[in-house]
């Protein structure tokens, strides 16, 4: 999370783009038995301080909060305990750190109508998440309102089993020759950069294991650069990966396995992804995510680059997205998380396996899925899985059944074309007002699908349906009965009646 060093931030825009540059044929990590290792579930919760100021300037912070999944904490609690001292720790940078941008905005002013911001952000992206090492990167921006924002990289990785934070010589064996080959690597990725003649060398040569950044993947390690740290400001945060098998001797062969050959990661924004797309090739894959204003500067559109070949989805705008990378087999696709007005969000499937990607599937008013969780007096955190297992996938969606209700299913990523396929039988609904019956209705007492007749003034819970054709209801003696719907057309219809004649009070949102 955020660090004392630092305030916090990170910028809303995302991109994502793939360059291509030469390499030695890659592999994916060797696929380990599951008993040796598997995924672990991280949720990630958003969090906010914000201050209006009556000169018209707005300070506002915000930063991710980790969490494991109800199963895992009971599995690593050494872990919880670690990503709870790290939530403390991040509340108290970012009360401090408004306190500071709230000393800057007493010297500034802004309009009535277009009102100065000062900002702090820290976003995590969760790069690897198994019983071996838990590695994320935290991209952190922060803006007093000067002529640019100091934006930077914090990457932090843990043993599961400990809770306690990996150094660098625990992945590599030797960084010996580690100098000479980010030098190399870095001259080729990035060779419109004048770096000059052993300048990286010496840097690096300077280097502690501590003055890395870098995370794990199922691919390779990737070091992180903020800007300064090897290049101009204007240059910008630059990365690099050093894949597995490209130096197998460097690394403990412990960390170059993985729980399945399909997995999913977090993609930053404005960087250079390196990804091996193919195994049938030899090109280094590069990616890059990021998002282009509306022509009124209102929204953003998400603009997806593959090796040079840029897709702008200019139909669907959103505020915001967090934006996935799977791998699955031989294929790989890109899933884009959004929202937009009214909280009305929208998971997309990108395919990236042609010469040009392209969006190949809408799912309009679904997200993955949340958890609000208390936290202490008037105080709580919305969670969201930052889903690394191409298996388990939870999305919720809106529905309009019986009123605005949202339901929530698991998913797996197709082997086929990568987009979701749900394999739980039925939605279960999370949230939605009760009803109650207007007119007797006739429905089916499940399990056994006998038929009962709800009497008028019966109040019902939703409980589940297929989107379709029914829904299931709780009643107040803990049974469940079923109701056939037709969703085809307004109004919806219950047993061939309008649902608004069979319940008494129906709330729609909008």
């Amino acid at each position: 999370m955020m660090k004392k060093t630092v305030g916090i931030g990170l910028a809303v825009c995302i991109m994502l783009s793939l360059c291509s540059c030469q390499k030695t044929p890659n592999t994916i990590v060797n696929e380990a038995p599951k008993e040796d290792i598997s995924f672990i579930s991280v949720m990630l919760g958003d969090k906010n301080i914000e201050e209006w100021n009556e000169n018209k300037v707005i300070c506002n912070v915000t930063w991710d909060k980790l969490k494991l999944s109800e199963d895992d904490e009971k599995k690593f609690p050494e872990l919880k305990k670690t990503f709870d001292k790290l939530n403390d720790e991040a509340l108290k940078d970012a009360k401090a750190l408004m306190y500071e941008l709230s000393g800057a905005a007493k010297d500034l002013a802004g309009d009535e109508y277009n009102p100065l911001y000062l900002e702090g952000e820290s976003k995590v992206y969760l790069q690897r998440a198994d019983t071996k090492i838990i590695s994320y990167l935290e991209d952190v921006f922060v803006h007093f309102g000067g002529a640019h924002p100091d934006y930077h990289y914090i990457t932090s990785n843990f043993n599961p089993e400990t809770g306690e934070k990996l150094v660098l010589t625990d992945v590599m064996k030797s960084l010996k020759g580690l100098p000479d080959i980010l030098e190399g690597e870095l001259s080729t990725k990035y060779d419109y950069l004048n770096f000059g003649e052993n300048q990286l060398w010496t840097i690096f040569k300077e280097y502690s294991p501590e003055d890395y950044n870098w995370t794990l993947d199922y691919q390779g390690i990737t070091f992180w650069f903020s800007p300064y740290d090897i290049a101009a400001y204007a240059v910008g945060p630059l990365s690099v990966k050093i894949y597995f098998d490209e130096e197998p001797y460097i690394f403990n062969e412990e960390y170059t396995k993985a729980p399945s050959e399909n997995f999913c990661l977090m993609l930053p924004m404005r960087q250079k992804i390196d990804f091996d797309l193919s195994l049938n090739d030899d090109k280094k894959d590069c990616i890059e995510v990021d998002t282009m204003p509306d022509q009124y500067g209102s929204y953003n559109m998400l603009s997806v680059t593959v090796n040079g070949e840029t897709f702008t989805d200019e139909i669907n705008y959103a505020y915001d997205f967090d934006v996935y990378l799977a791998h699955i087999g031989d294929k790989n696709y890109i899933y884009s998380d959004s929202f937009s007005d009214n909280d009305y969000h929208m998971f997309c499937t990108w395919d990236i396996n042609g010469d040009i990607p392209k969006m190949t599937q809408e799912l309009y008013g679904t997200e993955v899925d949340y958890e609000y969780i208390e936290e202490g007096f008037e105080d709580g955190t919305v969670y969201k899985q930052a889903f690394n297992n191409s298996k388990f996938l939870r999305l919720e969606t809106r529905f309009e059944i019986l009123g605005t209700r949202g339901a929530t299913a698991t998913y797996k990523l197709s082997d086929k074309d990568g987009k979701p396929e749900m394999t739980d039988k039925a939605y279960t609904f999370n949230y939605g007002h009760d009803v109650k019956t207007a007119i007797p209705l006739e429905a089916e007492l499940l399990p056994e699908m006998e038929k009962t007749e709800l009497p008028i003034g019966t109040s019902l819970t939703p409980y589940q349906t297929d989107g379709k054709t029914f829904v299931d209801l709780k009643t107040e003696n803990g049974s469940v009965v079923r109701l056939n719907i037709d969703v085809s057309d307004w109004p919806r219809k219950v047993n061939g009646i309008p649902e608004d004649e069979c319940f008494e009070e129906l709330l729609y949102a909008g």
